[in-house]
């Protein structure tokens, strides 16, 4: 009968430990990127061999044949011709605009692939390696060391 009071506190502990403790929260997820903030972060990672070269949207909306009234925030940055590194990070006006830039950005890597297959093949695996990720009406291109910047981008999402 002595024991019967200690099981019973033991009980209460076990009880009062279990309703203090929850499924742990798991981080919410990004649901968009964010140009300024999320660039600098990719830029100061480490995964680009040298630095890039900010382009504005103009340029960018060019080179990547966009409708530029759909782009209403951007940060482009792009190499000065020595290795196909490139980091794109778009916010569009709609869901249909940035499938179109999602779209856009894979026929931007298929283009730079085919040039630097016979300019610079050293060059190819980090255009295999690219990585486009929509969020939202978000998107983001990165191309850069084929090892890292999966990883490097999917932190961003975290």
């Amino acid at each position: 009968m002595k024991k019967f009071p200690v099981l019973l506190l033991a009980l209460a502990a076990v009880c009062l430990l279990a309703a203090c403790t929850s499924e742990e929260e798991k981080p919410s997820q990004k649901t968009a990127y964010d140009p300024a903030a999320d660039s600098q972060v990719l830029l100061e990672a480490g995964i680009f061999s040298e630095t890039l070269e900010a382009v504005d949207t103009d340029m960018l909306c060019t080179l990547y044949g966009l409708d530029e009234s759909t782009v209403t925030d951007c940060a482009a940055y792009l190499s000065t011709g020595a290795t196909a590194e490139e980091l794109v990070i778009l916010v569009l006006s709609d869901e249909a605009a940035a499938q179109t830039a999602e779209t856009a950005c894979q026929t931007r890597i298929d283009y730079q692939r085919t040039s630097f297959e016979s300019y610079k093949p050293s060059e190819v695996s980090k255009l295999d390696a690219a990585v486009v990720k929509r969020l939202g009406n978000t998107v983001l291109l990165a191309v850069g060391d084929p090892d890292t910047v999966s990883q490097a981008v999917e932190d961003l999402a975290a």
